[in-house]
């Protein structure tokens, strides 16, 4: 191994550590699970789950995870008004990307959290942790013609087809 990648290594192990320390006592609790036609990532199954800090409910995080398992989409991220500003937006995006190790991707940046998303990279890609740019709406069909083989055909329309 080259010097450079021993250093590049431990510079990837310590973000990791910082943002491990930062989520400690930050836990998501899942409060629903569906995978419902229509939604964006199904056949993909979509969760809401509760960011707890010290047994406090402090927000929730909609999110979905594509049918081929290589992405989790925010859909929306949503902290209390009296937990914000502690870091534990990071701390709840961290988690879910410990839980399922596939990069993280914004379906739509509010323009007031461009700058929590511009930080968020930054910290994240220290790490070797990719947040990939948001997907706005017109990018959304495109995304979803990934996993489209997968979508199930209603009885009624395969027999139109055929």
């Amino acid at each position: 191994m080259s010097f450079f990648e021993q250093t590049w290594d431990f510079f990837h192990r310590r973000a990791a550590k910082n943002l491990n320390e930062r989520a400690t006592g930050v836990h998501l609790v899942t409060e629903s699970e569906q995978s419902t036609r229509g939604c964006f990532a199904f056949p993909g199954t979509e969760f809401v789950a509760g960011i707890e800090v010290d047994g406090q409910l402090a927000g929730r995080i909609w999110y979905g995870i594509n049918p081929l398992n290589d992405r989790v989409y925010i859909y929306e991220l949503i902290i209390a008004r009296d937990y914000r500003r502690h870091g534990l937006a990071t701390a709840a995006l961290w988690r879910l990307w410990c839980t399922h190790q596939v990069p993280l991707v914004p379906l739509h940046e509010v323009g007031t959290a461009g700058g929590f998303w511009s930080k968020a990279r930054k910290r994240f890609a220290a790490a070797g942790v990719e947040i990939k740019r948001d997907i706005r709406t017109a990018d959304q069909d495109v995304e979803k013609l990934r996993w489209q083989h997968l979508v199930p055909e209603l009885d009624h329309l395969r027999q139109i087809r055929e």
